[in-house]
């Protein structure tokens, strides 16, 4: 047993070990160039539920090789969760308003919209002493301690509203970014917690969900657990739907420091989702390995689409390079390098053809996948087939696999392993 991340029990169990692995970030310039690789394993905290990584990867190994490297989170939900917070009790528009990463400047820009003009976001080199160009959330989640937190409130002045997007998820030691998250709001002052939600992933067996840089893989039932960590106590907790993950959202309201932080506890049904996700791994394996054989059997080639870590993972995870010719990438940077460990060419959208790569997997999110088939009509009338290496996408790769005795191929792609 390890010692959880987040509610410090020994008692996270060890359930899928995937060996070690590359930070998908670091593309190379040959395919045999040889890169920094961490173990990456995962594990279901016996106490409290939380799954996650067996050992966090060093931040400074995550740091990407290059400057304003962005990841874009989905958004269409941040006008409903605006309202939602300057609704809340003591909001008005001369309250400061302030985001810990680049990721809430979309929504500093929304209250600014609404006539809040005291507005600011956490800064790597002005409020964290970090000098480094590159540098990002892997950042920011190690040096934003309680100390730090105070020193900016000294200077900055305490937070009416903070807003976290999507950097708990990478936080290697939770509890004390919670803490520092608190320590910049006002007494009585509202934070407002985004990470994505893992249980649609976990329940259709999908494993691009797992990312080097993600520490913690949260459901509905474990993200409720948060706020007492942070001496806040929950206000509410809201899913926004998507295609591939949706978004847990919870408002949380700082109190006296006597409040609880009882953590919740899990349940057998928990843990036993998470045990079958890890149990058929191998199965899965197996199964995207025979498909793609019998894809390049007769000289075809199977290509990819997108060089992020979603794709990295895929193939990596499967071990799939030998029976992948390239990846397909539009931007610039990354033509002409290599995704890190497998050693696949990155290539521009031209290199795809019907005649040659007649299956292509997309490996892009999945509410983008109908604007990058769309651009591909050519490749399509000439007989060329996308499907999607994510089981929630329509289209998933899973659909092509041959049914089983006793199983079938859902068309929502629930996991056919158990």
């Amino acid at each position: 047993m390890k010692i959880c991340l987040m509610c410090a029990e020994v008692a996270v169990e060890p359930l899928l070990d995937l060996g070690l692995q590359p930070v998908s970030s670091h593309l190379t310039m040959s395919p045999t160039q040889q890169v920094v690789q961490h173990s990456l394993g995962l594990g279901g905290c016996q106490a409290c539920g939380l799954v996650q990584v067996l050992q966090p990867f060093p931040y400074q190994s995550l740091v990407p090789p290059f400057e304003r490297l962005i990841y874009r989170e989905p958004e269409q939900h941040l006008d409903a969760m605006v309202q939602r917070a300057i609704a809340l009790p003591g909001v008005e528009k001369s309250s400061t308003v302030a985001g810990v990463t680049y990721k809430d400047q979309s929504t500093l820009d929304r209250f600014a919209r609404l006539g809040f003009e005291r507005t600011w976001c956490v800064d790597l080199a002005h409020d964290l002493g970090v000098s480094d160009p590159c540098a990002n959330i892997e950042t920011v989640q190690a040096q934003l301690t309680p100390e730090r937190a105070a020193e900016i409130v000294r200077r900055r002045g305490p937070v009416d509203i903070l807003i976290v997007r999507h950097i708990l998820e990478h936080s290697e030691n939770p509890a004390r970014l919670l803490r520092a998250l608190a320590t910049l709001l006002r007494r009585g002052g509202y934070m407002i917690v985004e990470v994505p939600d893992c249980e649609g992933n976990i329940a259709r067996q999908d494993y691009t969900m797992i990312w080097e840089e993600h520490t913690l893989y949260f459901t509905r039932s474990t993200f409720g657990g948060i706020m007492p960590v942070a001496n806040c106590r929950s206000l509410a907790t809201e899913v926004a739907p998507y295609m591939f993950e949706n978004c847990l959202v919870q408002f949380g309201q700082q109190i006296d420091d006597d409040y609880s932080k009882t953590a919740p506890r899990t349940r057998d049904a928990d843990l036993g989702i998470i045990r079958a996700y890890a149990s058929s791994f191998s199965n899965w394996t197996q199964d995207y390995r025979a498909l793609l054989a019998d894809h390049t059997r007769d000289g075809r080639r199977v290509a990819l689409y997108g060089a992020g870590h979603l794709t990295c993972a895929f193939v990596n995870f499967h071990d799939l390079a030998e029976l992948i010719a390239f990846v397909v990438d539009d931007t610039p940077q990354k033509q002409g390098r290599y995704l890190p460990k497998c050693g696949l060419p990155i290539k521009s959208n031209e290199a795809l053809g019907a005649t040659q790569t007649p299956l292509c997997l997309l490996g892009l999110s999945p509410e983008i996948e109908e604007k990058v088939i769309a651009n591909k009509s050519g490749f399509l009338a000439a007989g060329g087939k996308f499907s999607s290496i994510f089981a929630g996408s329509h289209r998933s790769v899973r659909q092509l696999l041959p049914a089983q005795t006793g199983v079938s191929v859902h068309s929502d792609c629930r996991p056919r392993h158990q």
